[in-house]
C-alpha cells in the first residue's frame, strides 16, 4: 500500500457567518415592584429611564447586548428576571434553569451543561417553552443604574451585578454540592472538570466526595485548568516578581513510588522557607507526643511524624523541636481525606514558648500511607511561584477560603486577582465591560466566542504575538523561516514560525500492520479546523469519511503545550491511497 500525505493551506481565513446571541428577558415582576417600580428616577450615567422600573429594564437590555456581541448561539438565550428581599449583603443570585446531558454535539459524554449552553451546541432548542436562566435581584439593594463605570461609594455598579449573574447561568458554576461534595444526579459538570486541586494533582471530576469537601477549602491550591483562560492570563492579570505562594508536597514512598499529598501550614511557628524544605520522616515515640518524646536521636535532623490527638497542636510541635526535629507532619485521625489547619495557644504545661520550625497537617489516610511506608520515607516541600497576581503556578485560582461560603466557594475567581475580575464574589468599582476572564472561561467550557483580545485565540492576535514589527513574510501564506511550512500551518500545529523544523506535523506509521495518521496541533486556535481527503490518482480528492475511512483513535492532551496528539487510523485502505490533511476555518455560526 502507497500513501502519500499532503497538507494543503487554505488561501484565507473566510469565517462563515456568525450568530451572535440574542439575549430575552423575561419580567418577573408583579405591578409596581422591582422592574415595574414607577418610583420616578432622574436620568443618570446614559440611562435615559425616568422611573426606577425603567432604569432597570434598560440595564437588562445593555447587559444582553454586551453578552450578546460576544457569544454565538442559533437558539435565543432566555433570562427570568425578578426583584426580591435577599439575605443581608447579598446582591443578587442566579443559576441555569435545568441542565442537559448526552444531547446531540454534546462535546462530552456523561456531563452537565448549562441548558443556555447545551441549547447552542445543540443549535435546537432541547426545552421549549422553558427559560433558560434565572436571576434575583435584591429589592433593598444600594444599586447605581447608570449605564457607565462611575457609580458613587456605597453602591453597587447594577450593569456590573447583572454581567456577572448572567455569567453564572451561562456556565460559570459548578454544579456539585461543596458542602458534600456530591455530584449532581451521579454525573460530573463541565464546568468542575476545569477544576484542578494542584495538590491533589487531580480534577475534581477525579476525586471522591470527602476529597472534593476538602479542596473546596484548599486555597491558594485551587485553579482553573482551561487552555484559554491560562493563555489569557497574561494579558489580564497583573504581573509581579516571582514569588512563593505555596508549596507542593511530594513523598517517595517505598518502592519507590511517588505520591503527591494536600497539606495545610499551621496557623503557628515559621512557615516553610522559600527554598522548600527536604528530608527524611521519623515516627516518633509516644506516637502522639504528648509527653516527652523518647526516641530523640532517630528525629534529630529529620522531618517529625505525629498523629493528631490527645493534647494540642502546638505541644506536640514542641516537643518534636526539643528532640532536634526539623520540621513537622501532623496527620489527621478523623475524616479520612480532610486536611485541617494547626492551631495553638503557644503555651506548653502552661508555660509560653516559641515554635521555630514548620508544621503541616496531612490527611488521616495519607497519614497512613507515611507510616505504612516508614522508616525511609523521602518528604519534599517544592515551592510553587506565580509570576502574576491571583494565579497559582501560572493557572487562575478558584475562590476558596477557609469556611466553606454557599453561593461563593469554587464558582468564582479568586479576590486576589489583580485587577479585579467580574466574577470574583465581590462586585468592585470599574471592571473590564469586554468581560476578562469570563470570556476564556466561557470558551473553555465550550462557548464559541465571537471576538477575544487574548493571544493564540486566532491567527491574527498569534501573528501579533509571535512576530516582531519588523518582521516581512507574516501573513498566512508565507513562510518566514524557510522550512517549507506556512505560517497559518506552524499556527495550527504549534510551531514555532521562526524555526525551521518538522516537528508536530503528520506523519504516517504503521503499528502492528495497522496503518495510522499522527499530528500534533494546537489547542489554542479555535478560528481552524481540518478536514481528511483521499484520491488513489491523485487527478482528483474527495472527502475522506469518518467512520468508512478511517476514525479517530485517539486524542492525547499534551501536558503543559496547550496541544493534543491526534491518531487516525485507516479502514480497509485500497492498495495506493493519497491522503490530504486539509485546514480550515472552523464552521460556526
Amino acid at each position: 500500500m502507497i500513501v502519500n500525505i499532503n497538507r494543503l493551506l487554505i488561501a484565507a481565513l473566510l469565517m462563515a457567518d456568525l450568530c451572535a446571541a440574542e439575549f430575552i428577558f423575561i419580567n418577573n415582576d408583579g405591578p409596581g415592584e422591582g422592574l415595574n417600580d414607577t418610583t420616578p428616577a432622574a436620568p443618570v450615567g446614559g440611562n435615559l429611564g425616568t422611573t426606577l422600573g425603567a432604569q432597570r429594564l434598560a440595564i437588562l437590555n445593555y447587559v444582553g447586548e454586551i453578552w450578546g456581541s460576544f457569544l454565538v448561539s442559533d437558539v435565543p438565550i432566555v433570562v427570568n428576571v425578578g426583584f426580591d428581599a435577599l439575605g443581608s449583603n447579598v446582591l443578587a443570585g442566579a443559576a441555569a434553569v435545568s441542565e442537559q446531558a448526552d444531547f446531540p454535539n454534546a462535546p462530552e459524554s456523561n456531563t452537565w451543561y448549562p441548558i443556555a449552553l447545551a441549547n447552542a451546541l445543540a443549535g435546537v432548542d432541547l426545552e421549549p417553552g422553558v427559560g433558560d436562566i434565572n436571576i434575583t435581584a435584591s429589592s433593598n439593594g444600594a444599586f447605581y443604574y447608570g449605564l457607565d463605570s462611575a457609580s458613587p461609594g456605597g453602591m453597587a455598579n447594577f450593569v456590573d451585578v447583572l454581567l456577572h449573574e448572567v455569567g453564572h447561568g451561562l456556565g460559570f458554576a459548578s454544579f456539585i454540592n461543596g458542602q458534600t461534595g456530591n455530584l449532581f444526579i451521579g454525573k460530573v459538570d463541565i464546568f468542575s472538570t476545569f477544576i484542578l486541586d494542584r495538590q491533589y494533582e487531580s480534577s475534581w471530576a477525579n476525586l471522591t466526595s470527602a476529597e472534593r469537601v476538602a479542596s473546596a477549602l484548599n486555597d491558594p491550591y485551587l485553579v482553573w485548568d482551561g487552555a484559554f483562560t491560562t493563555a489569557g492570563l497574561p494579558q489580564v492579570l497583573t504581573a509581579q516578581p516571582s514569588s512563593v505562594i505555596g508549596f507542593q508536597l511530594t513523598a517517595t514512598l517505598s518502592g519507590p513510588v511517588t505520591q503527591f499529598m494536600p497539606i495545610a501550614e499551621a496557623a503557628f511557628g515559621p512557615s516553610i522557607p522559600n527554598s522548600g524544605l527536604t528530608g527524611e520522616l521519623a515516627i516518633t515515640s509516644p506516637a502522639a507526643a504528648c509527653a516527652a518524646i523518647t526516641n530523640s536521636a532517630d528525629l534529630a535532623g529529620k522531618i517529625a511524624f505525629i498523629r493528631r490527638g490527645d493534647c494540642n497542636f502546638d505541644d506536640k510541635v514542641y516537643r518534636a523541636q526539643l528532640a532536634g526535629a526539623t520540621a513537622v507532619v501532623i496527620a489527621n485521625n478523623v475524616d479520612t481525606n480532610v486536611v485541617i489547619i494547626a492551631g495553638g495557644d503557644s503555651n506548653v504545661d502552661e508555660i509560653p514558648v516559641t515554635i521555630s520550625i514548620p508544621t503541616v497537617m496531612v490527611s488521616e489516610e495519607d497519614g497512613d500511607l507515611l507510616l505504612a511506608a516508614s522508616p525511609g520515607v523521602q518528604l519534599s516541600f517544592a515551592p510553587i511561584v506565580s509570576e502574576y497576581i491571583g494565579a497559582y503556578a501560572n493557572q487562575l485560582r478558584l475562590y476558596a477560603p477557609f469556611g466553606f461560603e454557599s453561593g461563593s466557594s469554587v464558582s468564582h475567581w479568586t479576590t486576589d486577582a489583580s485587577p479585579n475580575l467580574l466574577m470574583e464574589p465581590i462586585i468592585n468599582p470599574s471592571l473590564d465591560r469586554q468581560l476578562d476572564m469570563t470570556l476564556t472561561q466561557m470558551k473553555d467550557i465550550g462557548w464559541t466566542v465571537i471576538d477575544i483580545p487574548y493571544p493564540h485565540l486566532t491567527y491574527e492576535s498569534w501573528q501579533s504575538l509571535v512576530f516582531e514589527p519588523t518582521d516581512t513574510l507574516i501573513g498566512p501564506d508565507n513562510d518566514l523561516d524557510f522550512d517549507g511550512v506556512s505560517n497559518l500551518e506552524e499556527y495550527f500545529f504549534g510551531n514555532n514560525p521562526k524555526l525551521s523544523d518538522a516537528v508536530n506535523l503528520p506523519v504516517f506509521q504503521f503499528t502492528s500492520g495497522q496503518g495510522d495518521l499522527v499530528f500534533t496541533r494546537s489547542k489554542l486556535t479555535t478560528d481552524l479546523s481540518y478536514v481528511m481527503d483521499k484520491s488513489t490518482t491523485l487527478d482528483s480528492f474527495e472527502p475522506a469519511v469518518e467512520g468508512v475511512d478511517y476514525q479517530i483513535l485517539s486524542t492525547v492532551d499534551l501536558s503543559g503545550e496547550d496541544a493534543e496528539k491526534i491518531t487516525l487510523r485507516l479502514l480497509s485502505p485500497p492498495p495506493t491511497l493519497f491522503l490530504r490533511l486539509r485546514i480550515t476555518a472552523s464552521p460556526i455560526g
